[in-house]
């Protein structure tokens, strides 16, 4: 019988900058830090480089397509460790560049999907291609995910949670690049999402200083139950930064869900890319 509760371990870590290797190793070491229970693994988003717009060159250089090293060595964690995994990373088709999000389970099934919302004022929109499909739901160990990547988490109705179709979801992931100096809206946004969908929202996301100047908020990552409370996790420290820890309870979500099911008198619409 599956446990009706959610384990997740996000790591949140100083990310160095276009090494990959460097990356996956911190990621690794982590990961057999974390407690042996765990279900779920986050990562920030473009976890393994750094949050590169400056340069085309520079990203494409750095960029792999679905078939390579970086998702390899994820499929292989995801297995030696049977949890699923969910972060960002700089991925490339034949002619264009995307912020491609992932989710890979340790049975070696993987969803990805490519970033919508390119964050403009940092120049993302000059260098990477959006995405062209619906933010997924992913169905794992008796939950529903929904995957998203960053400034995404600013539009609600990407985010809407539709409980009447296959777009339902439990749990919200959100895997980012959020700095310091937007640490406010990051939090007020996240409990905004768990509260209006009656969900739990996961925010993943780095720290540090980039090459940049952009200063990340230590121990800036945050889960949110479907009040909009944050929930306090256990922290692990690791190399570069903390794996947190937290517990999902199913049934105070579904409880609440039944006692407060605002989600019935819901608008209906129609959302088109």
């Amino acid at each position: 019988m599956l446990d009706k509760n959610l384990k997740i371990a996000v790591i949140e870590y100083d990310i160095v900058w276009g090494d990959k290797e460097a990356n996956l190793s911190i990621v690794g070491n982590a990961m057999s830090a974390m407690p042996t229970d765990t279900d779920i693994v986050v990562l920030p988003e473009m976890f393994s480089t750094g949050f590169i717009t400056g340069s085309y060159e520079e990203a494409k250089e750095l960029a792999e397509r679905n078939t390579q090293d970086t998702i390899h060595a994820l499929h292989r964690l995801a297995a030696s460790h049977n949890v699923a995994i969910a972060g960002s990373f700089l991925a490339h088709t034949a002619s264009q560049l995307y912020n491609r999000a992932f989710f890979i389970e340790p049975n070696g099934d993987d969803t990805f999907y490519d970033k919508r919302h390119l964050f403009r004022m940092g120049g993302e929109s000059d260098i990477y291609s959006r995405g062209v499909t619906f933010a997924p739901v992913v169905r794992f160990r008796g939950w529903n995910i929904k995957i998203a990547v960053c400034y995404d988490l600013r539009f609600p109705v990407w985010c809407r949670n539709r409980f009447d179709g296959k777009d339902a979801y439990d749990l919200l992931v959100v895997v980012a690049n959020w700095p310091k100096a937007r640490h406010h809206p990051w939090n007020i946004l996240l409990a905004s999402r768990a509260i209006e969908n009656e969900s739990y929202v996961c925010g993943a996301n780095r720290s540090g200083v980039d090459p940049n100047g952009v200063d990340y908020a230590s121990s800036s990552s945050a889960l949110y139950n479907f009040k909009g409370k944050a929930c306090i996790p256990q922290s692990i420290p690791i190399e570069k930064g903390n794996v947190l820890y937290y517990r999902l309870e199913r049934v105070e979500l579904e409880r609440f869900r039944t006692k407060f099911p605002a989600w019935m008198d819901a608008d209906p619409f129609t959302l088109s890319l």
